[in-house]
């Protein structure tokens, strides 16, 4: 079916969202993260424009309906306004408000944009995924970079791509290669072929970030993928896990050394090294909830509390579980803490039914469509991901990740459907 008007326009909104997030950097004092914040939001105000004109059409190819994702996200937004109100600092939370309802707004165009969708739409998913890890790669090798010429651009924290940070990349790319390897194998012809050598690349550009979460995580969902696949493409899948195992182990890359490391450090009872000095803000994190296990402190108060709490620590915990560098951390660096510290006991338990969602239920019956095969083969493998990446990053914080997970959710899901 041929999308009208309006729909064709919010098609173009939402591929151009995809793309100006993961790309735009400006020449301010924030060179990356709020550009991009700005980009989401913007995208969220042209969809609500363009959602009026679609709404008060007499002809649409799109319906809205209300499928368990849809309740969700009102229940999200319901959860949020109250917590807004509740917060003990409202004009930090009014921040974090708009950005859950642009979230909101960006996730239901997407399912309605992806019930006419077919594959074209995971080639422009992939196109600021694989823009960025081109980018990342060639500055780890120190080949090329877009910025002028700093201290850090000579050591791997240069390593930034169009994302602002080496964890950033890692984090944003995760989902998109899951999503390339899923494609690998449901595809046909030439797009099989094509989106093997994206997952190669996707995957290049993640051992060049050297995010030690972010590639854990597509380990585990790799390992989800293999169990719930065929026996062949769960031999693939473990030459690919073992070739990521050899990745991590050698000193050649920065990635091996830093996971050797990490290893030593575990042995040592470092913890400071090993939590990479963020079991400082894992434990603010809890005690806000410990003090406020209904609402929370507040949508995007963490970091406004956090200097507080950081203090009362002290005696509280052994010294040698909150040593660490003397910063205001502004992220808990682990989604499940933040989401709880912000937003209470309700608030952790409507993330974990996104998560719940998303994976959906399994399915006996073999799917006709190509679509709802590349939905049945990601969504638990995804759902996976999600869950394992937010307990040692930060994808709700940051627009690009955010998009990313949001788009691949809302199309997954509806694709699912075909049945």
């Amino acid at each position: 079916m041929r999308e009208r008007g309006p729909e064709r326009a919010i098609v173009i909104v939402l591929a151009a969202g995809l793309l100006i997030t993961a790309t735009i950097i400006t020449n301010g004092n924030d060179h990356f993260r709020l550009p991009k914040e700005l980009a989401f939001r913007a995208e969220a105000i042209a969809l609500l424009a363009l959602g009026v004109f679609w709404g008060t059409s007499k002809r649409r190819t799109w319906t809205l309906e209300r499928h368990p994702e849809l309740v969700l996200t009102a229940a999200v937004l319901l959860w949020t306004i109250i917590t807004t109100a509740a917060s003990t600092n409202r004009l930090i939370s009014i921040d974090s408000l708009i950005t859950v309802i642009a979230a909101a707004v960006i996730f239901i165009a997407t399912t309605l944009a992806a019930q006419t969708a077919t594959f074209p739409a995971i080639d422009v998913v992939m196109i600021g995924a694989c823009i960025n890890a081109i980018v990342v790669i060639l500055q780890e090798l120190k080949i090329w970079t877009p910025y002028q010429a700093a201290p850090d651009v000579r050591t791997h924290m240069g390593s930034v791509a169009l994302l602002g940070n080496p964890n950033d990349v890692g984090t944003y790319l995760a989902a998109p290669a899951l999503a390339a390897v899923a494609m690998a194998v449901v595809a046909r012809g030439k797009r099989r072929w094509i989106y093997t050598a994206v997952s190669v690349l996707l995957i290049a550009g993640m051992v060049a970030s050297a995010t030690r979460t972010a590639i854990i995580a597509l380990l585990f969902a790799l390992v989800v993928f293999a169990v719930t696949s065929s026996r062949r493409i769960a031999i693939a899948v473990i030459a690919m896990l073992i070739v990521l195992g050899l990745l991590m182990s050698t000193s050649a890359t920065f990635l091996g050394r830093s996971t050797r490391k990490l290893v030593a450090a575990a042995a040592n009872r470092n913890y400071e090294q090993l939590f990479s000095e963020r079991l400082v803000p894992f434990l603010t994190a809890l005690e806000m909830w410990r003090d406020h296990p209904i609402a929370g402190v507040g949508p995007g108060c963490f970091r406004y509390h956090f200097m507080s709490y950081r203090l009362a620590l002290n005696g509280r915990y052994p010294a040698e579980w909150i040593r660490g560098y003397p910063m205001n951390w502004g992220e808990v660096h682990n989604d499940h803490l933040q989401v709880a510290a912000e937003s209470g006991l309700p608030g952790y338990a409507l993330f974990l039914a996104a998560i719940a969602i998303v994976a959906g239920r399994r399915k006996r019956a073999m799917p006709q469509t190509p679509r709802a095969q590349f939905a049945r083969a990601f969504r638990w493998p995804f759902a996976a991901l999600v869950l394992m990446i937010a307990m040692g990053q930060f994808p709700l914080e940051l627009a690009a990740p955010r998009l990313m997970l949001l788009t691949l959710g809302a199309i997954s899901m509806t694709w699912d459907r075909d049945e």
